[in-house]
């Protein structure tokens, strides 16, 4: 059995992708998207007296996509950053993720949720994505309206308060600098980006190791 789309409605086609995992042939991505802009997100931030921080509203603002994949079970990172979120974004982390993974010699499965550039119909962008590198990626859906269940959710919540929320950049070159040099950082540390994006137990079983027994 092989499946290139994953609904997880389907046990079978679920409980094929967890005996994938158990036994070491395949690699799981969280994949979501972000967004960076000039104007930046406010939060509460603590200032003392009489040094409060100024944030500048830009005139224009403008934005970028950052589309990134974490191997759940060894906390590796791989993102791009683009001009827009998109289905050709989402294609080129697919192709990134499959290249990575077939290297190892493995599956790429990504946990992606129902955004309209992860489609998959029977032509498009995302269906000459699949073709192309079939065998070697399968999607797994997440439920609609189902953000608690994305592990990647939990890497923006920490790349936020070190990127987007305050920010005083004026330019866009500066803030995907800042996102970079953070999202490199953390990627050099894999156990880091294992305790933030703090697994649910409801996917750790499926990332144990295999055992082996003597013949």
């Amino acid at each position: 059995m092989r499946h290139e789309v994953v609904d997880p409605a389907d046990e079978a086609a679920c409980a094929w992708l967890c005996g994938l995992l158990a036994e070491g042939k395949a690699d799981l991505y969280a994949q979501d998207e972000a967004d960076l802009a000039l104007l930046p997100t406010l939060t509460r931030t603590w200032m003392a007296r009489g040094e409060q921080l100024k944030v500048r509203a830009p005139g224009t603002n403008e934005k970028r996509s950052v589309s990134a994949a974490t191997d759940l079970a060894e906390g590796a990172v791989l993102w791009r950053t683009d001009e827009k979120r998109c289905a050709d974004q989402f294609c080129a982390t697919l192709a990134a993720c499959a290249e990575r993974s077939t290297a190892r010699g493995r599956l790429a499965v990504l946990l992606t949720d129902n955004a309209p550039g992860h489609k998959v119909g029977k032509t498009g962008i995302v269906r000459t994505a699949l073709d192309g590198l079939a065998g070697r990626v399968v999607l797994a859906f997440l439920p609609k309206y189902s953000p608690h269940l994305q592990p990647a959710e939990r890497l923006w919540r920490q790349w936020r308060p070190n990127v987007t929320h305050n920010h005083t950049r004026d330019r866009i070159a500066d803030l995907v600098a800042d996102s970079d040099a953070w999202l490199t950082r953390i990627a050099a540390d894999p156990p880091a980006v294992r305790q933030a994006i703090a697994l649910p137990t409801f996917i750790q079983p499926t990332l144990q190791q295999p055992t082996h027994q003597a013949a």
